[in-house]
C-alpha cells in the first residue's frame, strides 16, 4: 500500500520515512516510468527508449530516495541521466536543453526538513500535475507496471551522468546586462541553491554577501520559505549591516524568491509582480498576464490600468504554467513566490531568472530598491494564514465553508472560494496543495474594512473543530 494523500495537485510530497521511504520511492519510479512510457511515446522523435533526467535537493534523505527512484525508473525501460544536486529550475533547464522526454527533481521545496517529494515534468519542463499525478497513483495502486529493464541500473547500463550548469550560466548571461553592479545579500536557507546562485550572481558582476548558503538538509537556521517574513529576519539585518542594495531569499529547491529592500523591508510577491508587470508592459504593451485567485485585487487593477490583460487561474505553479501556455502570456506569478518570465527564456518558473530581472530593473533605474515600489498603492492585508487541517478532512471542511459563504456573498469558486466584500475588499479560502492545512488570505483598502472582513471570515472558520489555529503551518 502507498498513501494516496502524498499524490498532491502538482507534485508528490510527504513525510519521511512514514509516507516516503526507499520502498515507496522505487514504486513511484516504476509508476512514473510506466506513465511516461504509455503516455509520452508520441514525443520520442525516433528514440526507442524514454530518456529521463533526475536530480535532487540537499535534504538528508534525498540521496536514498534518488537511488530507489532511479531503480524503479530503469525497471520500466527508461534511460536515466542523473544531474546530482540541482535546484529545480536547473533540472527543468536540463530537461529542456538535453531533449529529455521527462524529468524529476527529488525535493519538498519550501517544506520543513522532515518532508520530501518528487516534482515531475514532461518535455521542455512542462509540469505533470493534477489528474496526471492521480493516474500515476492508480498505476502504483494496481501494481500495473511496465517491466522492460533489470533490477540493477548499473548492470543494465541504463544510467549516466551529465552537467548542464555551464549551459545554464551561458543562457542567463546572454539575457542580462546591468547598468551597474549591485551589492546583494543572498540567503538560500541552507538549501541547494546556495551551491549555485551566489556564484552565478558574482559572475554577472554583482557583489554577493552569502547568508546560510552552506548545504544542510536539516535547515538549522530557518525554514526554507522566502515568502514567510519571519524567515527573513537575519536577511534583513544583514542587508542593513552591510548597507546592501537589496537582499534575495530562495527556497529549499531554488524555484521561489523573496526580496528585502535596502531599508530591510520585506516586499510581498504581489508587489514584486506589480514591478515585473510594469517592466514587461513597457516592452510588450497589451501583453497577457497570469495571476492566481490568491493574488491581490490591486495587482489585477494595475495590470489593466497599464494596458495589460490579466487572467486569473488556480493557485499552484503548475496551474500558472498551464494558463500561461493556454493564453500565450508574457508573465505569470503567484503569491507564494513562483514567477514565470518566458521573455527570452522558457515557460517554466525560474527564481534565479526572476532575481536577475529584479536586479536589472534596480540597476538600470539608478534608484534605491525601495523607491521602485513607491508608486504602487498600499492595501491592508493579513499575512497568509495556514491553519492546520488534516489531509483526509480538509476538502470536506472546505465544502462546508463554501456552502456557508456562497449564498451570503458574491464569490468565485475557481479555487476554493474567493469572497467579495465591496470597496475592493476580499477574502480567499482554499486548501493547501502541499501541506495539511487551509490557506486564508484577507485584504481590504482600510484597516477598518480589514477588521470587518477578518471578523466575518475568522468568526466562521473558528467554529470548525477540524481546523487548528494554535499550530499554524
Amino acid at each position: 500500500m502507498i498513501p494516496q494523500n502524498i499524490f498532491r495537485a502538482y507534485d508528490i510530497r510527504g513525510l519521511y520515512p512514514n509516507e516516503l521511504n526507499a520502498d515507496v520511492a522505487e514504486l513511484i519510479g516504476k509508476g512514473f516510468g510506466t506513465y511516461i512510457v504509455r503516455n509520452l511515446d508520441s514525443r520520442l522523435h525516433g528514440n526507442d527508449r524514454m530518456k529521463v533526467v533526475v536530480g535532487r535537493d540537499g535534504r538528508t534523505h534525498s540521496p536514498e530516495l534518488h537511488e530507489a527512484f532511479v531503480k524503479g525508473l530503469t525497471a520500466t525501460g527508461c534511460q536515466v541521466t542523473t544531474v546530482g544536486l540541482t535546484p529545480s529550475p536547473l533540472l527543468y533547464f536540463a530537461n529542456t536543453m538535453g531533449g529529455f522526454d521527462a524529468g524529476c527533481n527529488i525535493t519538498a521545496s519550501h517544506n520543513p526538513a522532515e518532508f520530501n517529494g518528487f516534482k515531475l515534468v514532461a518535455r521542455e519542463g512542462h509540469a505533470i500535475y493534477g489528474e496526471q499525478i492521480q493516474e500515476i497513483y492508480k498505476i502504483i495502486d494496481k501494481g500495473d507496471f511496465e517491466i522492460r529493464g533489470g533490477s540493477s541500473p548499473s548492470a543494465q547500463n541504463d544510467t549516466g551522468k551529465a552537467n548542464f550548469l555551464d549551459q545554464y550560466f551561458a543562457k542567463i548571461k546572454s539575457m542580462f546586462r546591468f547598468a551597474r553592479p549591485l551589492k546583494v545579500v543572498v540567503d538560500t536557507g541552507n538549501g541547494v541553491a546556495g551551491a549555485f546562485y551566489p556564484k552565478i550572481l558574482r559572475a554577472l558582476g554583482h557583489e554577493v554577501i552569502e547568508l546560510f548558503t552552506e548545504l544542510d538538509g536539516t535547515f538549522p537556521n530557518h525554514e526554507p520559505d522566502p515568502i514567510v517574513e519571519k524567515n527573513l529576519t537575519a536577511l534583513k539585518a544583514k542587508v542593513l549591516e552591510n548597507k546592501a542594495d537589496l537582499g534575495l531569499a530562495f527556497d529549499g529547491d531554488g524555484d521561489r524568491v523573496g526580496l528585502v529592500t535596502e531599508k530591510g523591508e520585506f516586499v510581498s510577491a504581489d508587489r514584486l509582480l506589480m514591478l515585473l508587470t510594469r517592466d514587461l508592459l513597457s516592452r510588450h504593451p497589451g501583453a497577457t498576464l497570469v495571476y492566481t485567485v490568491s493574488n491581490s485585487q490591486v495587482l489585477f487593477d494595475l495590470a489593466r490600468e497599464w494596458g495589460g490583460k490579466p487572467v486569473m487561474c488556480k493557485v499552484g505553479h503548475s496551474y500558472v504554467e498551464n494558463a500561461m501556455h493556454e493564453h500565450h502570456a508574457g508573465l505569470g506569478g503567484e503569491q507564494s513566490g513562483h514567477f514565470f518570465l518566458p521573455e527570452d527564456y522558457y515557460g517554466f518558473d525560474d527564481a534565479l531568472v526572476t532575481a536577475c530581472r529584479i536586479l536589472k530593473i534596480a540597476a538600470d533605474s539608478g534608484k534605491p530598491t525601495s523607491e521602485l515600489f513607491a508608486d504602487f498603492p498600499w492595501v491592508f492585508a493579513e499575512p497568509e494564514m495556514r491553519p492546520v487541517c488534516p489531509d483526509d478532512q480538509k476538502f470536506k471542511v472546505l465544502e462546508r465553508i463554501k456552502a456557508y459563504f456562497a449564498p451570503r456573498y458574491t464569490h468565485s469558486m475557481l479555487d476554493g472560494i474567493r469572497l467579495e466584500f465591496g470597496e475592493g475588499a476580499w477574502a480567499g479560502i482554499r486548501v493547501s496543495n502541499t501541506s495539511p492545512c487551509l490557506s486564508v488570505i484577507l485584504e481590504a483598502p482600510t484597516p477598518a474594512k480589514l477588521e470587518e472582513v477578518k471578523s466575518v471570515v475568522l468568526g466562521h472558520l473558528k467554529t470548525y473543530p477540524e481546523i487548528g489555529w494554535s499550530g499554524m503551518a
